[in-house]
């Protein structure tokens, strides 16, 4: 056997044609400038202009897409050694009325109601609320204020 018959191409065996070399990369055109030669104001523009773009691509054009996006935050309240069980049917009752109590006292608008507010928002079923706002309007409440 020699060296040759061993290398050698059989003449029914596929030839494999060499890939094509990857296209030069494209040529920069001398009409854009780079960042560096923008001056402040320019460089302002361009970025408010990027930033307007990318907004409108996130959010759409009037902020249609982000509507079901931000949701408000909903925070439940915290442990309340006055309730120590599972059934919180008491401290969502307790709280319902201390924000009552709470608008009778210092207004609607003091931080502390609105935390009692967002209390009984996270902790009472919807159905319950409504029922005790109901009572309340038609002067039926058996609490206080």
């Amino acid at each position: 056997m020699t060296l040759f018959s061993i290398f050698s191409v059989r003449a029914d065996a596929e030839v494999q044609e060499e890939a094509a070399p990857p296209p030069p990369p494209p040529k920069k055109s001398s009409g854009k400038k780079s960042l560096d030669a923008l001056s402040p104001a320019e460089l302002e523009e361009l970025k408010n202009e990027v930033v307007a773009e990318l907004v409108e691509k996130v959010a759409g054009e009037n902020g249609e897409k982000l509507e079901g996006l931000l949701e408000p935050e909903l925070i439940t309240a915290p442990y309340d050694p006055r309730f120590p069980n599972r059934n919180q049917a008491r401290h969502c009752f307790v709280r319902f009325n201390e924000y009552y109590k709470c608008i009778y006292e210092r207004g609607e608008e003091h931080p502390r109601c609105k935390f009692y507010h967002n209390a009984y928002m996270s902790l009472c079923p919807s159905e319950w609320v409504e029922s005790w706002q109901e009572l309340r309007e038609k002067g039926l409440w058996t609490g206080k204020y």
